[in-house]
């Protein structure tokens, strides 16, 4: 199971990629427009942290097997669809690409947990009801 480390690594490679992607897609768009840092920062910190939410709300304690509802896909689409869904559409944008970069981060968590993860318990929905 990735640690801590892992976690953020994964995400911060991750993140950093998918803002400079997005950034050079709107440079490309729109060439009177400067790359902005600050945006690249904040959206791949806060993606960051929000990687670590899972872990933080259902620590392991010592046990691999700690998947719960916080560790789900149903969990993650819950997520997404808070951070993407059709409420999301009068937010500024800025504010949109920073609630997708929360929503990719913790699905980075899920995801890693699922692919480099030994334990049991990795499921659709919450593995404690």
């Amino acid at each position: 199971m990735p640690n801590f480390k892992q976690h953020l690594s994964i995400n911060l490679v991750v993140l950093s990629v998918a803002e400079i992607a997005r950034q050079l897609i709107e440079l490309e768009k729109d060439p009177g427009a400067r790359f902005d840092f600050g945006r690249l920062v904040l959206n791949v910190g806060a993606g960051s942290v929000a990687g670590a939410l899972p872990d933080l709300i259902e620590p392991s304690l010592g046990n691999p097997n700690h998947r719960g509802c916080f560790h789900s896909l149903a969990a993650a689409i819950l997520v997404w669809w808070l951070a993407s869904g059709r409420h999301t559409d009068e937010f500024p944008v800025d504010v949109r690409h920073l609630l997708e970069a929360l929503a990719l981060g913790y699905s980075l968590h899920i995801g890693a947990d699922l692919f480099f993860s030994n334990a049991k318990g990795m499921g659709l929905v919450c593995a404690n009801l």
